[in-house]
C-alpha cells in the first residue's frame, strides 16, 4: 500500500493541502511568512528570498538589502559589476566624473577617489597646458597665476612670440613679452 504525507506548516502546525511554500528547509502556507521588510506574504505566489540574516524577503526588499548598489545610480547591481576605487559600479555607469566617457581601461582619480578619464584628472588637479588644453605629464611646466603651459606653449598673449627661457611680465593670469607689456601697460 502506498501512502503520501502532507506537509505540515511550521507557523500553524496544520497540515497543507493547497500550496506549500518551502523556504528555509521547512513548509509553511503562503500567507503564514512574510517579508522582513514590507510584511507582505507570499499568498500571490510570488517568490520568497531567504537573506544571509536568516529572514524572509520578498525579491524588491532582498535586492534593496543585500545586492550591490552602484555609486553612481545607487540602484541594485543585478549582472556584471565593476569594483573600483573602493566602490561598485554598474559597468556602465564607471565614468569620468567631468565628461561622463566610460572609463574602462586607463583612468585616473584624485584623493577623494573621484574618476575622471585623463584629460579631466590633469584639469583636476591643475596640471593642463592652458594653450593646448592637453595634459603636462613631462614634469615641465610654466606656471603664470593659476595657468599651466607647455614649455612651447607659453607666448605672449598679444604678438604670439615665445617666452620660454626669457623675461616676461604679466597682467592677471595672462603672460607678455616685455616689449609688447611697456606698450600695453607702459
Amino acid at each position: 500500500m502506498f501512502t503520501t504525507s502532507v506537509p505540515i506548516c511550521y507557523s500553524c502546525k496544520q497540515p497543507i493541502t493547497d500550496i506549500c511554500l518551502s523556504a528555509f528547509g521547512l513548509q509553511w502556507h503562503p500567507f503564514h511568512i512574510a517579508c522582513n521588510v514590507c510584511n507582505k506574504d507570499f499568498s500571490d505566489g510570488s517568490r520568497c528570498e531567504e537573506g544571509p540574516d536568516g529572514f524572509a524577503y520578498c525579491s524588491k526588499d532582498f535586492l534593496d538589502k543585500f545586492a550591490p548598489k552602484c555609486k553612481k545610480c545607487n540602484h541594485a547591481i543585478l549582472g556584471e559589476i565593476t569594483n573600483a576605487l573602493g566602490s561598485t559600479y554598474h559597468p556602465e555607469h564607471f565614468q569620468c566624473n567631468t565628461c561622463n566617457v566610460l572609463l574602462n581601461g586607463n583612468f585616473f582619480h584624485t584623493d577623494d577617489k573621484t574618476p575622471y578619464c585623463e584629460k579631466h584628472y590633469y584639469e583636476a588637479i591643475g596640471y593642463l597646458c592652458k594653450h593646448c588644453d592637453k595634459p603636462i605629464i613631462s614634469g615641465k611646466c610654466i606656471s603664470v597665476g593659476s595657468s599651466r603651459y607647455h614649455p612651447e606653449h607659453f607666448f605672449c598673449t598679444f604678438c604670439k612670440s615665445n617666452l620660454s627661457g626669457v623675461a616676461y611680465k604679466k597682467q592677471g593670469d595672462k603672460p607678455y613679452c616685455t616689449e609688447c607689456f611697456l606698450k600695453l601697460y607702459g
